[in-house]
């Protein structure tokens, strides 16, 4: 579970926490203007503080407790437009209530149909994977973090196993483990490739998908440890396979059981350990959808009919707060900025939520959640 430090100034200052434990320096921030100020992502237990403001006075105080928040942040990271624009924007959004997107940062690298997870609480997101340039497009093996309560440009994190494009990615939460799934380099793949997501480095090999496969989707049950891939396409046309992975072992994907329908390009998000996952949008053989359908993920069995989100789009990015049950999507083909969300655990329509910062297709979302 993430922590914070808050507290109020009368001037810009810089704020030096410091860990008791062992004395060492967890966090040097400059914090500008007056008013409110919260600095996130500190690790639990007691903290000394030094402030020093423009005037050069020093403050201390000592024996402050960190304080616990909830997971409600939600990144939109990447994307592009239908003129081959490519973009590094991190959107954010608060998931539990409605309002735009707003700027939050910079990818390490620009690109679109990239894929996003997390270690949930322990706040950390990553992105992987993408397309850099199009005519001819090309792929890319990047992964890149943030840590999501801290506004801020991405870091390099390392490379996955291969380049690839339009891959999907989950993982189990705060037991640290992201899983990204198949993806194209102009040729289709069944990679799954695993990173402990806390740490930084290169992807290892995890096993492989069922099917050779690129623009599927993904949810998890965090830290349940199943992980699901559907739908997607081949050289053979859409497809409404559903795939599942234990992630903290490794090993092949087993068949789960099928999409309503064949799709590609949709995205899905869950309630974590409520066991409930939701994908939504794509493109059938009917053209875009804006259909959402919903699997049991500790169960197997074929995908139930949900509702209906806002728009009829592609290539969403989606996430969502976990067991506090709101899905959200965002952006899609035809250059949308809509944002729309739902409650997991019931079903019905989607609801307009509000805007990303810039419209674009292709971006990959993920939460603290």
């Amino acid at each position: 579970m993430p922590y914070k430090i808050s507290g109020t100034k009368n001037a810009t200052a810089r704020i030096i926490i410091f860990k008791e434990s062992d004395w060492s320096i967890e966090s040097n921030t400059i914090v500008s203007g007056t008013g409110a100020y919260e600095i996130g992502g500190v690790v639990s237990g007691t903290k000394t503080i030094i402030a020093e403001t423009t005037a050069g006075e020093l403050l201390g105080y000592g024996d402050v407790d960190s304080i616990k928040y909830g997971g409600q942040r939600g990144l939109f990271g990447g994307g592009g437009t239908p003129t081959n624009n490519f973009y590094d924007i991190i959107d954010y959004i608060t998931i539990d209530s409605t309002s735009n997107a707003t700027d939050f940062g910079d990818l390490f690298q620009a690109r679109r149909a990239l894929s996003a997870t997390s270690n949930g609480e322990n706040d950390r997101g990553v992105w992987a994977g993408g397309c850099v340039s199009a005519n001819p497009e090309v792929s890319n093996d990047t992964i890149d973090y943030v840590t999501i309560l801290i506004i801020n440009n991405a870091s390099n994190f390392g490379d996955l196993t291969n380049s690839r494009r339009d891959l999907a990615a989950v993982s189990n939460g705060s037991d640290d483990r992201g899983v990204f799934g198949a993806g194209t380099t102009n040729t289709w793949s069944n990679y799954l490739d695993y990173i402990t997501i806390s740490s930084t480095g290169d992807a290892t090999d995890f096993g492989d998908l069922t099917r050779l496969v690129e623009r599927n989707a993904s949810v998890s049950n965090k830290t349940n440890n199943r992980g699901v891939f559907a739908g997607g396409s081949n050289t053979s046309g859409k497809m409404n396979v559903i795939d599942y992975i234990t992630i903290n072992s490794t090993g092949n994907a087993t068949d789960f059981g099928d999409l309503l329908v064949a799709n590609n390009g949709l995205s899905g998000c869950s309630n974590h350990t409520n066991n409930r996952g939701c994908f939504g949008g794509g493109e059938t053989a009917g053209g875009s959808s804006n259909t959402i359908q919903y699997i049991t993920i500790n169960s197997t069995g074929n995908a139930t009919d949900f509702g209906d989100l806002t728009i009829w789009r592609t290539m969403r990015g989606s996430t969502s707060n976990g067991i506090d049950n709101r899905g959200v999507w965002g952006g899609g083909t035809s250059n949308a900025d809509e944002i729309d969300y739902i409650t997991i655990s019931s079903t019905g329509d989607a609801t307009d939520f509000g805007d990303l910062t810039v419209s674009r297709w292709g971006s990959a979302a993920t939460s603290n959640s």
